[in-house]
Formats: structure tokens, sequence, C-alpha cells
């Protein structure tokens, strides 16, 4: 009587579909998993997820977010490997925080797997590369009461849309080895009559979603 579909991430290789599907209408996912050459659905089902996943380089392994079947918070990132039982799988980061909701997800690049921590009020990012799946996440930037930020990567910086120092935030970009806010540089700077609501990277252009006046506006500068 209910389905629900979302998800859907092919492994970089092409060959394997995760996905991830609920029947019972609480958002509450099993994760899935198909050979696409075959059509074969493989034995692998994880259940209680967010429903969203990434996968790692190696088509392998894929990091996805537990979610506790009774709040229905996303708390917990966890790493699994195919072809191993899912009581194997191995923790990677619990929220103990009641206020924040966890998500995890690839860098448009594919170079690295990114945790999100999100509260109403601040933020908290980790990166991984995606080459190296057993390797340790690193944390961007510290949370902090009132600090939010967004990441993406491309080439050798990581991008980042805040509210540091800047209401209605800026874009601001860090080297891979020094991520932390001291080390920022701005991109797009702060105005008072203009909130940036998102970014887009191309390999071309940087292309900024901005609102004024009440009204959306797509902007793209060459890089």
């Amino acid at each position: 009587p209910y389905f629900s579909l979302m998800g859907l991430e092919v492994s970089p290789d092409n060959s394997l579909l995760a996905y991830a599907v609920d029947t019972v209408s609480r958002r509450l996912y099993v994760q899935r998993f198909k050979d696409l050459a075959s059509g074969e659905a493989l034995p692998d089902e994880i259940p209680n997820t967010l429903g969203m996943s990434a996968w790692a380089n190696d088509n392998k392994t894929i990091f996805y977010v537990q979610k506790d079947p009774s709040t229905l918070r996303a708390f917990r990132v966890m790493r699994h490997t195919l072809g191993t039982p899912v009581l194997e799988d191995q923790q990677i980061f619990t929220e103990s925080d009641e206020a924040y909701n966890m998500a995890v997800y690839k860098s448009k690049s594919k170079k690295y797997i990114i945790i999100a921590s999100e509260s109403t009020l601040s933020t908290e990012y980790w990166i991984l590369d995606a080459d190296r799946p057993d390797g340790q996440f690193k944390v961007v930037q510290p949370r902090e009461r009132d600090l939010e930020y967004h990441v993406e990567h491309f080439r050798d910086k990581l991008f980042i849309r805040t509210n540091y120092q800047a209401k209605n935030f800026r874009l601001m970009e860090a080297p891979l080895d020094k991520t932390t806010k001291e080390n920022w540089l701005e991109v797009i700077p702060h105005r008072d009559d203009v909130l940036l609501e998102g970014f887009e990277i191309l390999n071309d252009y940087l292309v900024a979603e901005e609102r004024k006046s009440g009204l959306t506006q797509i902007r793209a500068i060459g890089w």
C-alpha cells in the first residue's frame, strides 16, 4: 500500500546501483543494491537508514546513515563492504547531540566522501579521500554555535558557503590541508542586500544562486 524509492547512486565503475526503499511510510529506508549488468539484486540489505549513501572509489565500500527507529533522527554514519554481514559494518561517527541530524554524500568531483552534521544554528563537516575508504575522516571546521557552512571540492581547494561574519552568507575557499576558518579566503563577499543561497561548481564557471529584493537570480562567474 505504500512504496517510496530514493537515494539512487551508481558505483564509480557503473556496474552497481545503490538504492533505498521505504514500505512503511516512516522514512525508514532499507538500503539495497543491484547488479546493473545482470539485473539481479545483491543479498546485502541494510535496515533503518536515511536513504542516502556514498560510494568509495573501490566500487565495494559504501557509506550510509542510520536512523533511530523511534525518533527518526539520522544520527550515525556507517561503512559497509558489499558481501559482508551488516552486523560487521563499522561505525564511523555517532552524533550524540540530539539537536543535530547527519547526512553523507560524495563531492561532485568524486574525490571525497563528505559527512555533514547539521542543526538549526550550526553545522560541522568531515571529509575523506574516496580512494581511501578505510582512512580517517578529517573535520573541516569544528562546530561553533551560530556558525553555519557548507562545503564542496574543486581542484586543490574546498569551497565553503558560510555565515561566518556574514549574516547573508559569503563564499570562501581553503586549501585541502588547512581547512579551518582562519585559513578561509573570500571568493564572493558578503553583501547587505543580497543573500547567497547556494552555489554550483562547473569546470569553467562558478555559479552562484542569489536572492535580491525577494527574487532569485543565477550568476555565472568564469574561473
